[in-house]
């Protein structure tokens, strides 16, 4: 074949794709041949991330992120509106994962090939897709709980170990910004999470009496009321944490009358707990003024709890001299206390994530010194209030780990003149509320060997099943996942959830293991046709490529480039990481796809007229394609067997319709 590759480089030399990543090729190729009058639409896909985070780019010609489903949309959009500009020569390219086009994206290709657009829809098929979680995901992690966008690379976070129980931690290997996506709310008694429909949760499948119960993975979009889900109970026992040394004032160094210097602790300790608790309830700090408040009428249970904790830690007396709040004026302390991270006003406030490291008992003073706050007992329970949504979510989360059941965050509203504490308040007010008791542990002693046999969880230390009571859809917002070594899974928002990639797509073959068809349960459907599905549109072209077989794409993507209406084509993209092979094979495992027939190349002119454009001489065994990937290690002689008649069947289909 002669050589007809472009000279010119659209795509910069930096990106974010894995090693080996047969995705990235695809888009070289292609915008050699589109150059820089091309317009780009990518929904959520692996190149959402290859293309890098803003204002940094991958590509040097304009790219629009776009919902999951809407690529095709999206570019047909684009287009009318350059049409409209006088703008005819400016190339509009979808360009897709297999998820956004062979599932969620369908019903939008299929519109825009009905339609006949001016369009070029490209899927780069690596054959899995990815899922997501909500921006404001919280994790659980060995330096204690974070955003999920404040996770790092290389960081430890906690997982679920499916075959001993245990709690453990993992590497993040990988972060994901997936972008804008529908998101859904799990609900069970006691948790709660945002998550997009395809990911997916760890749910308990019970057998019948005297049968082992089993963990499945199962997506958001098939999780039904009543299913039981694992969710965190407990960590592991944490050490007092070591405070980063501050730089100490010394006396006469702050112009502020009456400061008495004190000397800051090393490391927590449970009356330290205490009285920060009693802070982040009802104290603010202003470190220009050396200031640290607590608005406690005097007297009061906790204004008394508060000057003993005081005494106790830093070897001073305190006086309360205002009726309604203590003042401590010290340099130190307001440096101290501004450097934890509890946030700043009422609105603010936050459970930072070292808190999540400390002792249970310590953890339990921090607690205590909160209800002496805003805190009181109701009926048989506990309830904490809080005009902080983010104090609620976190403290929420910092209960479960110690042992207590919590509710559902409630909302309410106190009006103008509603007396709070000590004084009416001026404006309305919203605040939200949890209630929570400790957990009663059950006596199943009597029952536990045959509970055992059945539940390896019911009487697990650190987590527990518990029923999804609802599930309803929020908004859509920007969406971001994690990578997680070995046990593929991590606790977000106390709920044990996948980690990111390898998700069983249409475009997943027959016979492969994806996390969510591991094993025992590999994919035993066929792969979705989507060019059979496109032609019969009858549009003016589609067809398959490979990146093995990079003079085959250029020459389509020329054809597609030069063709007026709505234009497919299909192209094979190895993943080293989804395919469990190593990165200097995928261009090999490209060309084994063709010449085993697994991957014919052919195009399909106005729906009708078939060409096959590479034709295999001598047709090589599926083996030779299967050995140099982990997912397909699984299967038996007669799976492969199995597979290997179906692959020909499909063949010879294909050539019955070859003009």
């Amino acid at each position: 074949m002669k050589l007809t590759i472009p000279e010119q480089e659209v795509m910069q030399p930096g990106h974010l794709a894995c090693q080996g990543c047969g995705a990235t090729m695809a888009m070289r190729y292609a915008l050699k041949v589109f150059g820089r009058d091309t317009m780009l639409t990518i929904p959520a896909c692996c190149w959402a991330v290859i293309d890098g985070p803003f204002p940094y780019t991958a590509v040097n010609v304009p790219l629009f992120h776009t919902a999951f489903e809407t690529a095709a949309v999206m570019a047909s959009g684009i287009k009318a509106g350059l049409d409209a500009q006088g703008k005819t020569s400016t190339n509009v390219v979808a360009w897709a994962g297999d998820g956004g086009t062979f599932d969620i994206g369908i019903a939008a290709i299929s519109g825009a090939a009905e339609r006949n657009d001016d369009i070029l829809y490209v899927c780069y098929d690596n054959e899995a897709y990815m899922n997501c979680l909500s921006l404001d995901s919280l994790i659980m992690t060995k330096n204690g709980l974070k955003k999920i966008t404040e996770v790092k690379l290389g960081e430890e976070v906690y997982a679920f170990n499916q075959k001993t129980g245990e709690l453990t931690l993992k590497k993040c290997t990988g972060i994901f910004d997936n972008g804008v996506k529908k998101v859904f709310e799990v609900n069970t008694l006691h948790h709660s999470i945002k998550a997009t429909s395809n990911h997916p949760f760890l749910v308990l499948k019970r057998s019948g009496r005297g049968k082992k119960s089993y963990f499945v993975w199962k997506e958001l979009k098939d999780l039904m009321e009543d299913n039981e889900i694992v969710v965190l109970k407990k960590l592991m026992p944490g050490k007092s944490f070591k405070f980063n040394p501050i730089k100490l004032s010394k006396k006469g160094d702050y112009k502020v009358n009456k400061i008495n210097e004190i000397e800051i602790p090393k490391v927590s300790s449970e009356n330290l707990m205490e009285l920060l608790g009693l802070y982040v309830g009802d104290g603010w700090v202003r470190p220009q003024k050396a200031e640290v408040g607590f608005a406690l009428p005097k007297n009061s249970k906790g204004s008394k709890r508060l000057i003993y904790l005081y005494e106790k830690v830093f070897n001073q007396n305190l006086i309360q001299k205002d009726e309604f709040y203590i003042y401590v004026y010290s340099v130190n302390l307001a440096k101290f206390i501004d450097s934890l991270g509890f946030g700043k006003g009422a609105k603010n406030k936050i459970v930072p994530e070292w808190v999540f490291t400390l002792p249970e008992y310590e953890k339990e003073a921090f607690v205590r010194g909160l209800m002496l706050s805003d805190g009181y007992k109701f009926k048989n329970s506990h309830r904490y209030v809080s005009a902080s949504q983010d104090l609620l979510r976190t403290l929420r989360l910092l209960l479960q780990t110690i042992g207590y059941q919590v509710g559902k965050i409630h909302q309410q509203t106190k009006k103008k003149g509603t007396l709070c504490v000590y004084r009416q308040l001026l404006e309305d007010s919203t605040y939200g509320y949890i209630c929570f008791s400790k957990k009663k542990k059950p006596d199943i002693s009597k029952y536990l060997s045959q509970v055992k046999q059945r539940d390896f969880l019911a009487d697990n230390e650190y987590f527990s099943t518990e029923k999804v009571t609802s599930i309803k859809f929020v908004k859509e917002e920007p969406t971001l996942d994690l990578r997680v070594e070995g046990e593929h899974n991590f606790i977000a928002d106390g709920i044990v959830v996948h980690n990111t990639g390898i998700q069983r797509s249409s475009a997943t073959p027959r016979g492969a293991w994806t996390t969510t068809t591991p094993i025992k349960h590999y994919k035993k459907s066929p792969k979705k046709n989507m060019v059979e599905i496109i032609a019969a549109h009858r549009v003016p072209y589609t067809a398959t490529a490979s990146i093995g077989y990079p003079e085959d794409f250029i020459k389509k993507l020329k054809k597609a480039k030069e063709t007026r209406g709505f234009k497919l084509i299909h192209v094979l993209a190895p993943c080293p990481t989804g395919w469990k092979s190593e990165p200097k094979y995928t261009v090999k495992l490209a060309k084994l796809a063709v010449q085993t027939n697994i991957f014919p190349i052919y195009e399909v002119e106005d729906g009708i007229k078939y060409t096959q454009n590479i034709k295999v001489k001598q047709r090589k065994p599926i083996t030779e394609y299967f050995k140099y990937q982990g997912r397909f290690k699984h299967l038996k002689d007669d799976e492969i067997a199995f597979i290997q008649k179906k692959i020909d069947e499909d063949y010879e289909i294909l050539l019955k319709k070859l003009s």
